[in-house]
């Protein structure tokens, strides 16, 4: 349908310019009109962007040329490109709704949700808004389940186990709700058994085409079993995010704060991303973290910096690989907006990961990730190596 639909809208875009024959030696406003339009109608979306290419050398720019330079970059899957094109041709007419429909399935092709639902809400209550499948108030949009089994390469530590299921809402157009419950197992010599349970949720705010805010509260219900005794260590987590895009650029920061009755570890993170044009979506994310550790044995440890790199591409139609590296101090790490808390017995040192997504269709996902870990047992110093593989499915309804 997103193909379709401009073919079917464009042509009433009738032509302000001439069809006159071309002159060679200039490229003026109305030949580029006519020459974009008939490029357009033959589906010659490379003569197009060179054409545009041209037109921008010259000084040459208007509304639907950015439009078809727009659809000409979306059917090449120029996602970025096409965006850019848009955002363009937004500013010749801002409430042009042809333009932000292409703005949204722009949106959904780059993973960027809350963009999409920017411009879904633009086109609520009027004739575009068929072509969406978003509404404003949707109390269950997608639910998530995952696994992971954590196979420890020591004698003293069994190997671990996480379960996970979260459900998304979406409350308005500009606001939405993740919920999430999960429950880590592991058994070591030390120990009986360390469990935890636990309860995420995160309210996202996005008020501009370009800004987003996240608030996020994890709840750790942390019990170890020593004998007959049990030594509970609930915790919160409150965390604050801010995004920001710019073209294929995206800008984030962070702020979390992670304590219960024995630590309090404070973390601050920039985050640095970048899509690049062309068919594959290849993308990078950068992110520092500066973690300052107050713990009531040891007293406060000053702070130490986490770095983490990820790298994702679209390899082959509906298939996207992610892969990942953590290098630092992980103990009591904060990660992915909050979901995730690295607090188990034994502290991460390095950790390496790739997963791949498999788009089924539009309403399921399945995911698979391997994750390896350097840990270190701190009461005695030593490492060893864990190995987890998670798998999931996600179910948009």
């Amino acid at each position: 349908m997103q193909k379709t639909l401009l073919k079917i809208l464009l042509p009433a875009l009738f032509l302000f310019g001439s069809f006159g024959p071309a002159k060679a030696e200039a490229l003026s406003l109305e030949l580029a009109d006519s020459l974009s339009y008939q490029y357009y109608l033959a589906a010659d979306w490379d003569q197009l962007l060179v054409l545009g290419k041209q037109a921008q050398k010259e000084g040459i720019d208007f509304k639907y040329l950015q439009q078809r330079l727009g659809y000409a970059c979306f059917m090449q899957k120029q996602y970025y490109k096409s965006i850019r094109h848009y955002q363009q041709a937004l500013k010749f007419d801002p409430q042009d709704k042809l333009t932000q429909l292409y703005l949204y399935y722009n949106g959904l092709n780059t993973g960027m949700r809350s963009f999409a639902r920017y411009y879904a809400g633009k086109l609520a209550k009027t004739d575009f808004e068929q072509y969406t499948e978003d509404s404003g108030f949707r109390p269950l949009d997608a639910i998530d389940v995952e696994y992971s089994y954590k196979l420890a390469a020591h004698n003293q530590r069994d190997n671990a186990n996480y379960q996970r299921f979260g459900i998304n809402t979406f409350l308005t157009y500009q606001l939405s709700l993740y919920q999430s419950v999960s429950r880590f197992r592991q058994r070591s010599d030390q120990v009986n058994l360390s469990k935890q349970n636990e309860y995420y949720a995160l309210l996202g705010w996005t008020p501009l085409q370009r800004l987003s805010f996240g608030l996020a509260y994890h709840y750790v219900d942390t019990k170890v079993l020593l004998g007959e005794d049990v030594y509970p260590y609930p915790g919160h987590v409150f965390l604050g995010k801010m995004d920001f895009w710019h073209q294929r650029l995206l800008f984030s920061l962070s702020a979390s704060d992670f304590r219960n009755d024995y630590v309090r570890s404070s973390q601050l993170a920039a985050h640095l991303g970048l899509g690049f044009a062309g068919a594959n979506n290849i993308y990078l994310k950068s992110s520092l973290f500066r973690v300052f550790e107050n713990r009531v044995d040891l007293g406060s440890s000053g702070g130490r910096f986490i770095f983490k790199q990820t790298a994702g591409i679209m390899l082959f139609d509906k298939i996207w690989t992610e892969a990942s590296v953590n290098v630092g101090n992980l103990d009591n790490f904060v990660d992915l907006d909050g979901l995730y808390i690295y607090n188990s017995l034994d502290r991460s040192t390095f950790r390496s990961g790739l997963s791949t997504y498999w788009y089924i269709n539009k309403h399921w996902t399945f995911y698979l990730n391997y994750t390896y870990d350097t840990k270190n047992i701190v009461l005695y110093n030593e490492f060893y190596t864990q190995q987890s593989i998670t798998g999931g499915l996600l179910w948009k309804l």
